[in-house]
């Protein structure tokens, strides 16, 4: 009776055992087809796309790095040309020159066109139509303002604005600094010197502007190394644009204020 009650269990083994394998074959086949459907790479990246760009994906984080750098070499290209023509053509520095209210109509543009962008700097295509007016603007006013320096001394702060954004770029995206804990100072020290500049109204001298425009120069310096490193490690990979404009507003200034410091010290 025994030896008939074990030859019963193992014959009703191998078919618990089938019984118990299918439901195995069943979840791998669904797993499989799971991931044809939804293959992992894409799970991770939809993942990765809600957080910092250092911490994404290497193919979202190149992507990314491809965008903003695309978009600031086109507006800075853009800037460039029109600067150039306002530079090098008589006839549109006379009729700047005649009109000088243009250069508060394009910058007050700029900064309305660039408020809205921030807010609208997630719908596609708005905030490539207003990501393009405030590129315009922007040409046009600081077009405008090299319209009345020297050649000379426009293409001097050129070739240092470049070398110094490329030098500082390079460093910060190879640092394993932490910058993001300069921001408050570096806001502080702007609001500092946008105060302080009123004081040029009332008390100019060559000697107040160069230093002015020196630390205006090491100020925008600051911000390059910090944006540079706040759109590795703070910002989303959605937020391209935003991370374009800051470099761009950055390489702006500095170029703004290298011009300034140039002509003050050729003064001098």
């Amino acid at each position: 009776m025994r030896s008939m009650r074990s030859a019963a269990r193992r014959g009703a083994l191998p078919g618990a055992a089938q019984r118990g394998r299918a439901p195995r074959k069943r979840r791998r086949a669904a797993a499989m087809a799971a991931e044809q459907r939804y293959p992992r790479s894409s799970i991770e990246d939809d993942f990765n796309y809600g957080s910092n760009v250092a911490s994404a994906s290497v193919h979202i984080r190149m992507a990314f790095l491809r965008k903003v750098y695309s978009i600031l070499s086109v507006q800075v290209l853009l800037t460039t040309v029109t600067s150039a023509i306002f530079l090098y053509s008589t006839g549109v520095q006379a009729f700047v020159h005649e009109r000088p209210a243009l250069l508060l109509i394009s910058g007050f543009g700029s900064l309305a066109v660039i408020v809205a962008l921030t807010l609208y700097r997630h719908q596609h295509p708005v905030n490539l139509y207003l990501l393009f007016g405030f590129t315009l603007l922007e040409a046009l006013t600081v077009a405008i303002t090299v319209s009345f320096y020297d050649v000379a001394i426009v293409l001097q702060a050129f070739i240092l604005t470049t070398s110094v954004f490329l030098g500082l770029t390079a460093y910060t995206l190879q640092s394993k600094r932490d910058f993001s804990k300069f921001g408050a100072g570096l806001f502080a020290c702007l609001w500092i010197l946008i105060f302080s500049s009123f004081l040029r109204l009332f008390f100019y001298s060559e000697t107040i502007e160069l230093v002015f425009a020196a630390a205006g120069a090491l100020l925008f310096c600051g911000f390059i190394i910090y944006d540079t490193h706040l759109l590795m490690h703070k910002l989303s990979p959605e937020e391209y644009i935003l991370a374009a404009i800051n470099l761009y507003l950055d390489i702006i200034n500095l170029f703004l204020h290298l011009l300034r410091f140039l002509e003050a010290f050729n003064k001098k």
